[in-house]
Order: C-alpha cells, then structure tokens, then sequence
C-alpha cells in the first residue's frame, strides 16, 4: 500500500477515524489486501461480485462527462467521440451525500507523531458545502484574507513574536475537502519550536484575526480586488498541459452549469457578505480540530491508526480555554491594505531588436556582463520572466560561505514576505536559487509593475541590516530539512553518487552541520556587495524592450557595485573520470524504521557530445516500460523502478534505479537482477522489428517538434541553454535531425559499450531496516500474484546462475582513497568545446 510514509495520508486517515462511523467520509478510501480481501470474505463478500454489481448500477452515460482536446476539426472529433454512444444510459440519479449531516469530530485536539521533522499547526472546520455558492466564493474572500502575509496579517505577527515560518489557509480542492456534502477549511502553520511551545498562544492568534474579520464585517473593496485579480489571470491564463486540462474540465461538469464549465472555479461574479458572515460565523472554538504535529510526541502518542499506521493521542482543550477562545477581541490585526501592484496597462509591446526572434540574441556583452534577450512574437502575453546568474568567485570558496548564502537567502525571503506579498497575489514573483558558482535570481509576471517590484526586491537584497528577522526559526527550519533530505535513501544515493564524482559536492548532512555553525554575527557582517566581485550573465524576455533590460541591469549593476569578476576566473565545476571497472559503495539507510532499500547503478560514458545525448535519451526511451514490466511487474523488486541518462556537468552517464525494500530483497540481489535486465535488454533489442522500432523513434521526433505551449516553457528552455554555457537554442531541432539518422544497430553497438566493454559502473547500494515500514512501494499483493511472484524469483535464481557476471569491487574506506587516487579529473565541457 503507497503512503505509509506520508505524513498528509496519516493525517487525513487519523481525522476520519474521529468521525461518525456511519459518515461515508469516515472510511478508509484506499486498499490492500485486508481491506479487499481478508475482510470482505470474514463478512462472506466476494470483491469482485461487488465491483460488478458496483459497476452494473452506476455505469451509465448519464452521470458521466466527457472532454477531449485535440488540434483535428470539430467535424472529426464529432466523429471520433462515437464510439462512446455505446455507453448504455440507466437514467440513475446522480448520487449525493447531501442526506448526510456535516462530519463532527468527537474530540477537538489531538497531538500527533509524524515521520518527517517537521512541527505544525493544524486547525480543521467541518462547515456546509460551499460549491452551492460558486457565484460568491465566500469561503475564497476568508480564505484570502486569513491566508493573507502583508503587514497586520496573521503570519507577521505570528513571525513577529518568533512563532512560526509559514501559513496557508482555505478548502482544498479535493473531492474530500470540498464535496456535495461538507467544505473542510484549514490553517496549517509551520511552526518554530517557541511556537510549539506557546502553541496555544498561537491559537489565540487565530481566534483574534478571526474576531478581527468579524469586527471588521466583509469590506467590498477587498472583494472587488480579489476579484478584478481573477478576472485579470483568467483572461491572460496560459495554456496547461492538455492531459490536466481535460480531467479538470470533466470535473467542472459535474459542478456548473454548462456556460461557467471554464470559468466556475475561477471567477467571482456576485458579492454576498451574507454568506461571507456565515462562513465566518462557523470557525468557532466549539466546532474546531486542532492538530499538533511534533517528533517529540513519539511517547506519548499511544494510539495507532488501523490503515496508515500513524500514532497519535486523542486529547480535548478545557471549557475554560474553549470560552476564552470565544471571547477573544482582534487585537492588533487590521484587514489588508489596498495592493498597489495590481497590474493595468496590458499592451503588447513592439519589437526593437533586429533579426529572427526564434532564439536570443546578445544586447550587452561587455568583462562585466553579458545580457540575452528574447522578445515574444509567439504568446503575445502581458508578461516577462528575467534570469539574472550573478557569478561570485566567494560564493563556494568553502561549505560554511555557502551555507551562510544559504541562510542569507531564506531570511531575505522571510523577511520580505510580508512587504511583497501583495505583489504575489498581483502575479509576481521572485526565486533566489543559489550554485557553487553564484546567485540566480528570477523574476516573473505581469510587465506592467515588475520595475517598481524589481527595484523594491534589490533594496532589501543587498540591504542586510535587518536580516535577523526570525533567525532561529529561519535557521532551524533549514537545518531540520537539510537532515530530513537524509533520510531518504533514493537522495542519499544521488548524493553519494555525486560526492564521488565531482571534485566538489556539498551533501545534505555537511549544510546541515554548517548551517549549524552560522551566527546572527555572521549574517549581519555578511555584505552582497563585498563578495570580491561579480559578472553578471543574464536572460530577460516576454513583453519587455531591449531599451527596458537595459535599464534593469543598469539598476542591478549599481546595487552590486563597480568590482567586476574576470569571466576566466568564474569557478568551473569538475568531474572525476570513474576508473574502468565495476564498483560498489554501500550505505545504510538512515531512518532505522524505513524497509526502502534503493539501488542505483550509474554508467558514466563519456564528454558531452552531441549526439551521444541523443543515443542516450533513445536507450532511457526504448528501457522504460520494459524496465518496469520486468523489474517492477515480473519480478516485484520494488514500485519505484526507473532509468534516466544524465549529464553531469557535461559528462554523460546513465542509470538504473530501483527502491526495493530490505525484507523482500538483499541489495546484492536487486543489483544482479538489475545486470540481468541489462542482459535481457540487449536480447530485446536484437529481436526488437525495424517497424517497432522505427515507431518508436517517430514518436520521439513528434514529442522534440512540439511547440512549446507557454512563454514559461519556451523561455525557461532558452535559460538553461544559457545556464550550462551550450547555447544550442535549437536544440530540439538538431536533437530531431540526429533521431532521423539512428539506426537499430547503432543503438545496440552504444548499449554494448555502455554496459559491457570497458565499464565504467558506480552501483550505490543503501540498505534498508527489514523491520521497518515502506515508504514507496506496496506492502500487499494479492494471493493470485504470491504465488506468481514466487515462481519468477525461482526462475531468476536460476537465470543467475547461468551467466557469471563480473566481480564488484567494495569502496569502503580502505580502498576509496586508492579509488580516488586512480580516478582522473575530466575537465569542464567548455574547454572542449
């Protein structure tokens, strides 16, 4: 069964578990054997009657919705939905739960142990469904304010007293948080450890805003802001993917009517106070679930829940704190002020660049900047995405300045929350990503404000004189996340696996550690413009001029100041050179309580060339689904099986993944059945038909000559060509011509070097607890695929035996630093090219 290790899923099966047993919402949802089988015959039910009889009752025409999309003629749509006349029509009613009463729990606290570190405040309200009131949104407008983060909004003050890093608020959009029946809204607060503390404290604050909005009454220019917002995104949506845009409209028929199918869940189009009052007057104290989620629970939380097995402790607040709740005033808070980012001016911009437009082109190059730029004639959207990539030769010097870059980050983002979180409901945005050899800064949004919001971010970037602003809390949070990303095995093997081969590599655990080290000291004396230098290289685009990017890196260049960074000197990252061999290092999984052991076998290759990209990608293509049925389906190594190609730093490689789990198989055993696949794919592909395989590429051609279906997807294609220093920006092109010339036997010759002739093979093996639980694969197989299984491991048993494979060699300590001392430094791709 999925999920034994999410906390979410816990949680939600925890919840249902204190609800009325009769509620068709206090079931357990998903299944496995006992739910599907040792129950249902203990009860004499047959599942499979059931499914039957489940099926002959409610599959009908009537209660089903369908969409299609697709670039053929209305006419031959027409004709292709046909097929589904044949879906019999019983005329059933639609099936509600509207008989039902609104789900109570029977306790309102529980305190909960969760398997991630991670401490939270959770407080759940059962109230009526809100769908009947689409038109109004009433439970959006309290959604928005509650979950609002500018200045007297709930989360300041809560990071104000030191309580908490992160709020969201609303009803989710899942069947079972917003049904026929109930609307479930939650505020879930991340909180610090003095708010796990004075968590009551931070419910009282809760109560106070709430109180506020009340006082307050609903204000109609908040309404009619929100929704001039939505009016603004719904006209200028881009285009999603068509798989999700189908399955969202089919849901949308089942709850508009047929002229708001596309606009129903987005659009606000009547204002009722009413129903806004009334939805406030349903987050009381006596209709409240508080959830505490903290590790240091793990005593005291005695109870497990039957499906997910979360632990938990079910608990009630006194009388006396439920009427003090109630008899809270507003306090400090005050509703949000009017935002001054939202945009107006959506004109389309002209050209000013000659030249084609089909790739960036070059407006500044000079020793301290280099500037791309894309103007859209495609999309012809009211928006513009900037990269800015600041190189600092200080940057990486060492683990402790990246950490101290790191957290230097995080609290400019904590702090400025609150000052730019009106520009994020107004489409904008900013996200500060850090490398070894820089900052990278993107901005992204609406054209019309970007300036004032571009100019207003490097006022506080640059300026550190408050960046202490929720220190601890900032600084816990990451620390605590740092160590967690260790705990999973699949990210501890991508981290060995990177340790090994990069002559530079900070893992999680060292962030964590130098995390711990950094002051409040070391962050105030921590000066941007004093980092010994810059260059600057830079890709901005959409609905902006060239004339208009020469203003922002005019405005950048002065914050940064006038100390440039020679381009030769930018730190170059380097990979080492695997001897030729097989080799294994082997880990334990860090979580004693995780079953999940993952193996994963990387086959470097070569330097990047061109062409050698494609022939891996046409391996991971050809390898995927047989990967999985053997793997995965034949043999039940584990649900998670994959292939990938990757390029390290301009180094090619591949790999094969799998998540076992320690009680079923040894890692020994899951990397021989791995090399065995290899040996049964190279058979595969020997046997496999021109035509098939020839399909197979065709369909890699089409997927590479798609258009892009957003400036978003396009442009953040063109940044990455910039980012690894390639600029092939046609490259989808060049990939389709080199598809058009593969050959089968090519593909097999590459696939025989790869994984046969002077392998070079790094296998990282961490090993699970067999008497742990699993995180990501099922637990539970039916008794028919028992039996099946058994027999194929016993074929397998025998298949080993067959062929001799090579001898691994251990890396462990005695012999990594002889292992390292044979490996060679292959040198950055630039100086290749």
């Amino acid at each position: 069964m999925m999920g034994l290790q999410s906390d979410a899923e816990r949680l939600e099966a925890i919840v249902i578990t204190l609800l009325q047993k009769e509620h068709p919402y206090a079931i357990f949802a998903g299944g496995n054997k006992q739910s599907l089988i040792e129950t249902p015959r203990k009860n004499k039910l047959d599942t499979l009657q059931e499914l039957r009889k489940f099926y002959e009752k409610y599959y009908s025409a009537n209660i089903m919705c369908l969409c299609v999309e697709s670039p053929e003629s209305l006419d031959r749509l027409e004709e292709m939905i046909q097929v589904f006349e044949k879906i019999p029509n019983k005329n059933i009613p639609v099936p509600t739960l509207e008989e039902h009463p609104v789900p109570k729990p029977h306790c309102n606290f529980i305190k909960y142990n969760p398997v991630k570190d991670r401490t939270k405040l959770i407080v759940d309200w059962f109230l009526p469904s809100q769908m009947r009131h689409y038109r109004a949104k009433p439970e959006e407008y309290v959604e928005w304010c509650v979950a609002h983060e500018g200045q007297g909004s709930l989360l300041a003050e809560l990071k104000l007293q030191g309580l908490a890093i992160s709020l969201e608020a609303g009803v989710g959009a899942g069947g079972f948080e917003n049904g026929s029946n109930f609307s479930r809204f939650s505020i879930d607060i991340g909180l610090s450890e003095t708010g796990l503390e004075r968590y009551k404290e931070v419910v009282e604050f809760i109560f106070q805003y709430l109180s506020m909005m009340r006082h307050e009454l609903p204000v109609q220019r908040i309404y009619e802001e929100v929704k001039n917002m939505n009016q603004i995104d719904f006209d200028y949506m881009e285009n999603e993917d068509p798989y999700d845009k189908v399955e969202d409209l089919c849901d949308n028929m089942t709850m508009y009517p047929e002229e708001h199918y596309l606009s129903g869940p987005e659009l606000f189009f009547e204002y009722k106070p009413d129903l806004i009052m009334a939805v406030l007057s349903e987050l009381t104290p006596e209709k409240m679930l508080v959830v505490l989620q903290s590790q240091t629970f793990a005593e005291e939380c005695t109870s497990t829940e039957q499906w997910y097995r979360g632990t938990y402790k079910e608990d009630n607040f006194q009388p006396s704190f439920i009427q003090t709740l109630s008899s809270l005033g507003p306090g400090k808070f005050h509703l949000p002020d009017p935002n001054p980012y939202i945009p107006e001016d959506f004109e389309i911009k002209d050209i000013d660049v000659e030249g084609p437009t089909a790739a960036p082109v070059v407006i500044s190059d000079d020793p301290k900047y280099k500037v791309w730029f894309h103007k859209d004639d495609v999309f012809e959207q009211p928006e513009c995405l900037m990269y800015w990539h600041i190189f600092s030769k200080k940057m990486g010097a060492d683990m402790k300045t990246f950490a101290l870059n790191s957290l230097y980050a995080e609290l400019c983002g904590s702090r400025t929350s609150e000052i730019f979180y009106p520009a994020n409901l107004a489409g904008l945005s900013y996200q500060i990503s850090l490398g070894r050899e820089g900052w990278i800064l993107k901005f992204d949004g609406y054209n019309d404000k970007m300036l004032k919001y571009f100019l207003a971010f490097l006022e506080e970037f640059v300026d550190n004189s408050e960046n202490i602003f929720n220190f601890e809390a900032v600084k816990d949070s990451m620390v605590k996340e740092s160590r967690m990303a260790t705990l999973k095995p699949k990210k501890l093997a991508d981290e060995i696996r990177q340790r090994l081969l990069r002559q530079e590599y900070y893992t999680s655990q060292e962030m964590a550690d130098a995390l711990d080290s950094v002051t409040v000291q070391d962050i105030q004396e921590h000066n941007i413009s004093e980092m010994g230098g810059f260059y600057i290289e830079a890709f901005c685009g959409g609905n902006l001029t060239s004339t208009e990017v020469e203003e922002y890196l005019g405005c950048l260049s002065e914050k940064l100041g006038d100390s440039a960074l020679p381009r030769d000197q930018i730190r170059q990252i380097r990979v080492h050179q695997m001897p030729v061999g097989r080799w294994v290092y082997k880990a334990q999984n860090r979580n004693p309580d995780d079953v999940n052991t993952v193996v994963v076998n990387y086959y470097q290759h070569d330097i990047l060339k061109f062409r050698d990209t494609v022939m891996l990608r046409v391996i991971e293509s050809l390898m995927n689904e047989p990967v999985f049925n053997q793997l995965r389906t034949r043999l039940q190594l584990g649900y998670n099986v994959s292939v990938s190609d990757h390029d390290t730093y301009g180094v090619t490689g591949f790999s094969v993944s799998v998540c076992t789990q320690a009680s079923k198989f040894s890692a020994h055993d899951t990397n021989v059945y791995i090399e065995h696949f290899l040996l049964w794919f190279k058979e595969y592909l020997s046997e496999m038909t021109d035509d098939n395989f020839e399909n197979r590429i065709s369909e890699m051609i089409k997927e590479k000559l798609t258009p892009h279906i957003n400036i978003d997807d396009e442009m953040e294609q063109m940044w990455q060509e910039i980012l690894v220093q390639e600029y092939i920006f046609d490259r989808d092109e060049r990939f389709a011509k080199i598809l058009k010339e593969v050959t089968k036997g090519e593909v097999q010759s590459f696939c025989h070097n790869l994984f046969f002739r002077n392998v070079r093979k790094l296998s990282v093996q961490v090993e699970g607890n067999p008497d742990g639980t699993s995180c990501s694969v099922e637990d539970e197989k039916d008794e028919d695929s028992e039996d099946e299984d058994s027999d194929s491991e016993e074929e397998e048993e025998e298949k080993k035996d067959e062929v001799a494979l090579p001898n691994m060699r251990l890396l462990d300590e005695a012999t990594l630093s002889s292992w390292l001392e044979e490996i060679s430094e292959i040198q950055s791709v630039e100086e290749f090219h």
